[in-house]
């Protein structure tokens, strides 16, 4: 297949669509106190869609699989992914509340205080997922969550790049190790590129970036690449080789909201990748429009 070709193909994105009701605040309320937010507004939230959407408006040809609620009170969610030109024509409607995050954003820090309700709703299963046609796909990143049939999902795409014809349809396989609670042991030997958050690497017992992806790199299969960003201190990556890099954090001039720097970070790097950059540049692009994102509210506007 032709570099042509293969730049055709979709960058499919599984995991959370859920309902993100943002409220700005002054500063972080008391125990008990009654304070009136700035500003509240609704906008789509869950990794998977998040980082769609910016791989989307950075030119990337995205698609957005997941399973989601088929209420009235969804559409703007999923009319909101559409609106980034984000592919859904494969999403599994459910009958069931859409998730849903209150999200606290303190003025004054940037901070999010997230409080989310599931309220029920179905996960995506590996059947769902074994309609899909492969070889529309390059990279498929998998949020770390419903690890059990994430893990059947994986080995359908394993078993699929056994039987490609030409490297070039090789589908790159990603994930998250996001939240601690989530089981990932199953997932990590499966993946090209390995995603830490600095929650997950801390709950390893890790203290910093460079120690997160230089013991995971003894976990994962050959050939592998780990990333792990750590806030305001940057983030790191290594080679299957063992090569790391190290790039700082781009802060903005004022941070203003925090919600969803890490879908942001992990959308930008597979952009470079997907783009043929070496790590060390996809590490860079990450951290500075992860840094973009810092500085405003919403994912509108990110740009390379």
């Amino acid at each position: 297949m032709s570099a042509t070709g293969k730049q055709r193909k979709r960058v499919l994105m599984v995991g959370l669509l859920c309902q993100d009701i943002l409220n700005l605040v002054h500063h972080y309320p008391a125990e008990d106190e009654d304070v009136r937010c700035v500003d509240q507004f609704w906008q789509k939230g869950g990794n998977a869609a998040n980082s769609a959407c910016v791989l989307s408006s950075l030119g990337e040809t995205t698609e957005y699989l997941g399973a989601v609620s088929s209420r009235a009170e969804a559409s703007s969610a999923l009319q909101e992914l559409q609106d980034y030109s984000v592919l859904t024509e494969h999403v599994v409607y459910s009958d069931c509340p859409i998730p849903t995050s209150c999200v606290i954003i303190n003025m004054q820090t940037g901070s999010r205080t997230i409080v989310h309700g599931a309220r029920n709703m179905a996960e995506l299963t590996a059947e769902d997922f074994s309609n899909l046609d492969l070889h529309q796909y390059k990279w498929i990143h998998f949020e770390g969550r419903n690890t059990a049939e994430v893990c059947k999902m994986m080995e359908i795409v394993e078993e699929y790049n056994k039987n490609v014809t030409t490297p070039d349809d090789v589908i790159t396989l990603s994930t998250e190790c996001e939240k601690p609670k989530y089981k990932m042991g199953h997932l990590i030997p499966k993946v090209d590129v390995l995603f830490v958050s600095k929650e997950y690497a801390e709950s390893c017992d890790f203290c910093n970036a460079e120690e997160t992806v230089t013991k995971l790199l003894q976990r994962v299969k050959k050939g592998c690449t780990v990333l792990c960003a750590w806030g305001d201190q940057g983030a790191d990556g290594i080679t299957s080789e063992g090569t790391h890099y190290h790039c700082q954090a781009f802060a903005p001039e004022k941070v203003v909201d925090t919600l969803g720097a890490g879908d942001t970070f992990n959308a930008s790097v597979i952009w470079g990748l997907c783009r043929g950059t070496g790590l060390e540049e996809a590490l860079r692009l990450g951290c500075r429009i992860a840094g973009q994102k810092c500085g405003q509210v919403g994912y509108k506007n990110l740009h390379s």
